[in-house]
């Protein structure tokens, strides 16, 4: 695998991160009180899900054309 194409790799981890972080925090900010863990929880997970499929087409783009 060349350079370029693991720091792509790399990369599309850490803006999967970034994603469902920024989610789980924006979801505890949305929910009032006690409920605001469980609310950032659920944000984060959902946004986890609905990124994982492009995250993994991008890692596997990167790694099967070395």
């Amino acid at each position: 695998m060349t350079r370029m194409k693991e720091i792509g790799a790399y990369l599309g981890l850490a803006l999967l991160a970034v994603c469902v972080l920024c989610a789980g925090i924006v979801g505890a900010n949305l929910a009032p009180g006690v409920l605001s863990v469980p609310g950032g929880a659920v944000a984060a997970v959902l946004a986890f899900q609905a990124l994982r499929g492009v995250t993994g087409r991008l890692i596997g783009a990167a790694v099967d054309s070395s």
